[in-house]
């Protein structure tokens, strides 16, 4: 039988290793951690927990562990985790069969996030307490041909994947992620590690797409907006030098959402348009061309056939990501592309579109699942108002401006609304309140025209 090796490497890791340790028994034949300095009861616990534990002073870079440890590693195979991530109830046995007779070198693991650190592995798994989507990870790696992670930080093995001649496959082997909780985020303060890391990364390879996408990802995190436009750029000089095994996936996502953010379509587009003629068809590519085809339809003018005809290609992109709910990719980083939002989002541009009934239809497909979602409510009550029931819009209101108040966009509604239903006085009052609220912004582009419209119907002269 294929022998299975868990490779680790951690510092200061007493409070969550002991729950990834637990979580592979059954799974792995031997347990190697590369402990980097760590203070705490680490190294104790990986012991008891029947680990080889070796050290290594931290020399800030992770490929250095990470390659010492599968060094040390005797298994057929390495299951590659990190101290605060879990493999899910049931992986051990998908693991044990995925390596019988395996014809491929990488096994691609979906990741899934959770939201809380006390979240059971299984509310993750199906999404009821997971962070975006889940998406798929090289994690199963076989021992053999010099197996050898690359880059001082996000350390990948895509030359040796290269040479091995690229072969992956899909595992369903779900693991479970607590790196992302906020709380844990925030107590460990990594990000000016991270960052340090990253700007000596780039330096280190410049011939090399991935260093730019992480740091210009991370600049975005921070809101250095133009640093990290600056960053994306350079990456993106060197796209087409590339060797076919290196992803450009994420460079691709940060460069298209730094351009949308600043309004710029054809850089969006032409990213997008890029990206997939290069890696294949994905819901972010499909995302940010509804995205930026959204923003050329507002920008348009109302009530225009060029609006209906952009609102219409953006409906067909939307439509084309959220076809793909459910299903884990490989990489995926523009947020809710294959999720809710893209639906909330295409129900937005069949309103730009004029049509209404079909919107309704994609919010109330989001309150299907989301019943509280407020940009679902808020989109249903518009596409009411825009399909003439005006009285039904304005119901459906009413918990909104109750429970949602701080928000502009129920006010808006509720004023046209109510000018549609001859009461002016009552409209001039709720835009009033919507003004007030003007500081937290509108929830969809097109809603800025309505405000325009409706500001200047009620202050004409009667």
């Amino acid at each position: 039988m294929a022998r299975i090796s868990l490779c680790l490497i951690a510092k200061d890791e007493e409070q969550l290793l002991p729950g990834c340790l637990a979580s592979v028994e059954g799974a792995v034949d031997e347990i190697v951690l590369v402990d980097t300095g760590s203070s705490d009861r680490t190294r104790e616990i990986a012991r008891m927990a029947g680990a080889h534990v070796y050290e290594q002073p931290w020399r800030a870079d992770f490929s250095a562990p990470r390659n010492e440890a599968a060094r040390r590693a005797t298994g057929d195979w390495i299951l590659q985790l990190d101290a605060d991530e879990r493999l899910a109830p049931g992986a051990a046995a998908v693991l044990r069969a995925a390596v019988i007779g395996a014809t491929w070198d990488v096994g691609l693991l979906p990741l899934h996030n959770a939201e809380r650190l006390g979240d059971r592995l299984e509310d993750v798994v199906v999404g009821t307490a997971r962070r975006g989507t889940p998406i798929l990870l090289p994690r199963l790696l076989r021992n053999a041909g010099g197996l050898t992670w690359k880059g001082v930080i996000h350390e990948e093995v895509t030359a040796w994947l290269t040479r091995r001649g690229g072969k992956a496959a899909q595992v369903e082997a779900d693991i479970v992620h607590f790196g992302h909780v906020a709380e844990l985020r925030a107590a460990r303060g990594k990000r000016g590690r991270n960052l340090a890391m990253l700007r000596r990364s780039c330096e280190l390879e410049p011939d090399s797409t991935t260093p730019f996408a992480y740091l210009a990802g991370e600049l975005m995190d921070m809101g250095e907006l133009d640093e990290a436009r600056q960053v994306a750029e350079s990456g993106w000089a060197i796209v087409e030098s590339q060797p076919s095994a290196r992803s450009i996936h994420r460079l691709a996502a940060m460069r298209a959402l730094l351009a949308l953010e600043a309004s710029d379509t054809a850089r969006a587009l032409d990213t997008a348009d890029r990206a997939r003629n290069r890696q294949g068809d994905h819901p972010d590519w499909h995302y940010v061309r509804g995205c930026a085809l959204e923003l050329r339809a507002v920008a348009a003018g109302a009530r225009t056939v060029e609006r209906r005809e952009l609102a219409g290609a953006a409906a067909t992109a939307l439509r084309a990501a959220a076809a793909t709910r459910g299903i884990p990719w490989h990489e995926q980083f523009v947020p809710g592309a294959d999720g809710l939002p893209a639906v909330v989002r295409l129900g937005n541009v069949l309103l730009l579109s004029g049509r209404p009934r079909e919107a309704l239809g994609a919010f109330e497909q989001v309150m299907r699942e989301a019943p509280d979602d407020a940009e679902a409510l808020i989109g249903r009550a518009e596409a009411l108002l825009d399909a003439g029931d005006h009285g039904a819009a304005l119901a459906a209101l009413e918990p909104l401006l109750a429970q949602r108040a701080e928000l502009a966009d129920p006010w808006l509604l509720a004023a046209a609304a109510a000018r549609a239903l001859g009461s002016n006085s009552d409209a001039a009052l709720l835009l009033a309140r919507a003004r007030e609220r003007l500081a937290h912004g509108l929830g969809a582009l097109h809603r800025r025209e309505r405000l325009a419209e409706l500001t200047a119907a009620l202050s004409a002269p009667t």
